[in-house]
């Protein structure tokens, strides 16, 4: 088994204008950059010939992090990332960077809903204005709901042990007044809370300082909170809001801090 990895977590860029290979009425490209509409997606014709996505950015991005979320994906689907500074770099062969064929469920499982989150950590950052993304070996219609793309934050230790995984149920349940059960459908929203206790004055004033008052508790974030290529990566990976301001404590130790994330998951 794979080593346990502290958590990853990246500000989602803008994709920009996005083109694709094709689209069925109703699931437009444009969806890929809706993250905070999990339900919408987008959905190739029924039978393409060839599946690819690509999009020009407003400016150039430092990316080196990017998962497609809430696939179709089937055991043979690859996927393959190019990003550069122009359009005829990303659709050639002089991309800045060429991730090659990939599996996209990696490591291999079976989910329920049949709906998978592919994983791509480069080795380094590349500066780049467009991207393509490729989809070979699939069967049928390729349909995912959203892009993360953009720059990894990771802490330089782990979390305190008393972290929590769990779930907040929207719905709702109780019995009226002659014992009659009221029941209000609802969807159920995976939740993490975990703190970072030894933040240096550093790693807070230069990262997670600036992250948290940009996306405060109304932008979405993404998260792997164990990045490790398990099994169970794709269920410790979270796309949502914060629950909680966040806030930084001050530490025992000067010029340490603490600091408390709780994530609402859409995904």
């Amino acid at each position: 088994m794979a080593d346990i990895e502290k958590p990853l977590f990246v500000d989602p860029v803008d994709l920009g204008e996005i083109t694709v290979s094709s689209a069925a009425n109703g699931n437009p490209a444009s969806n890929l950059n809706r993250l905070e509409a999990a339900g919408l997606t987008w959905k190739t014709a029924v039978a393409p010939s060839s599946i690819w996505a690509r999009g020009r950015m407003d400016s150039a991005k430092d990316i080196d992090f990017m998962s497609i979320l809430l696939a179709n994906a089937q055991p043979g689907t690859t996927f393959r990332l190019r990003l550069g500074l122009s359009k005829s770099e990303v659709d050639g062969a002089t991309a800045r960077y060429d991730s090659g064929a990939l599996p996209f469920i990696s490591p291999a499982i079976t989910r329920d809903d049949g709906l998978y989150h592919s994983f791509l950590r480069l080795d380094e950052l590349v500066n780049a204005t467009w991207w393509r993304i490729d989809i070979s070996g699939h069967s049928g219609a390729f349909e995912a709901a959203g892009i993360v793309m953009g720059e990894v934050i990771e802490p330089s230790r782990f979390y305190d042990k008393d972290f929590e995984r769990g779930v907040d149920d929207l719905g709702a349940f109780d019995f009226n007044r002659f014992g009659v059960p009221d029941k209000v459908e609802g969807v159920k929203l995976r939740t993490l809370l975990f703190t970072l206790s030894w933040l240096s004055e550093a790693e807070y004033e230069d990262t997670f300082g600036p992250l948290s008052e940009k996306i405060g508790t109304s932008e979405l974030i993404y998260c792997c909170f164990d990045p490790a290529a398990t099994t169970w990566r794709q269920r410790k990976t979270y796309l949502g809001v914060l629950g909680r301001a966040p806030f930084a404590r001050g530490g025992v130790k000067p010029r340490y801090k603490s600091m408390e994330l709780q994530i609402r998951s859409i995904i």
